[in-house]
């Protein structure tokens, strides 16, 4: 295969994504990012991390400077405010993109990259049972504050999600494969995928 290749994971909040996304840019030895990007939106625009983290507001914001590395290729030295934090972090996972092959959790990048000839899509879900447990032990809370996160969490993805691409955040038809972590455990899921991506995109096995 010639050029970068990349994988995108979505993902249920206590399915494991973060974990099976690590695992397999661990396997394929490619790079990894999550909440890397939101360091990566901010280092580069010169906007507080804090308000990338709000995934699920829609903000405008004015910024003046030189982007580095390739960045100000892509907008110019100056950033006007018609601009939206989501087109911010969409041209950096692009960028990303053509820099190298990597893994990319959430941040609907699979939408971002959706041109891109050589994608895997990922979604990644559990029964609410195994993520109330997964969460708990991992967060030490109880059973109502887990299930309260989840709710939370899952509601503020699937709007940051549905708002910017127009397509449902947890429609299996949107992604290439769809993992449920209740039926394989994480290690077997990252192996899947990895193998998938093996065959895919041409790699030594």
């Amino acid at each position: 295969m010639n050029g970068n290749f990349a994988i995108t994971i979505a993902r249920q909040y206590g399915s494991g994504g973060f974990f099976i996304g690590r695992e397999v840019a661990k396997i394929l030895q490619i790079q990894f990012y999550d909440k890397e990007l939101l360091e990566i939106a901010s280092k580069k625009s010169g906007i507080e991390k804090d308000f990338f983290e709000q995934s699920d507001e829609i903000t405008k914001i004015s910024v003046s400077g030189v982007f580095q590395d390739g960045i100000a290729g892509a907008f110019g030295s100056d950033y006007n405010i018609s601009h939206s934090m989501f087109e911010i972090q969409s041209n950096i996972i692009k960028i990303l993109a053509r820099k190298s092959s990597a893994v990319f959790v959430g941040r609907a990048a699979d939408y971002v990259l959706r041109n891109n000839p050589n994608l895997l899509t990922v979604f990644v879900c559990a029964s609410i049972e195994d993520r109330k447990q997964r969460v708990s032990s991992k967060e030490n809370f109880g059973e109502n504050k887990a299930t309260s996160v989840i709710e939370k969490t899952d509601k503020q993805r699937s709007r940051y999600y549905n708002f910017y691409t127009g397509k449902p955040w947890n429609l299996p038809s949107s992604y290439h494969i769809c993992v449920n972590t209740s039926f394989i455990n994480l290690h077997l899921a990252a192996k899947f995928i990895s193998d998938v991506a093996k065959e895919k995109f041409n790699l030594a096995k």
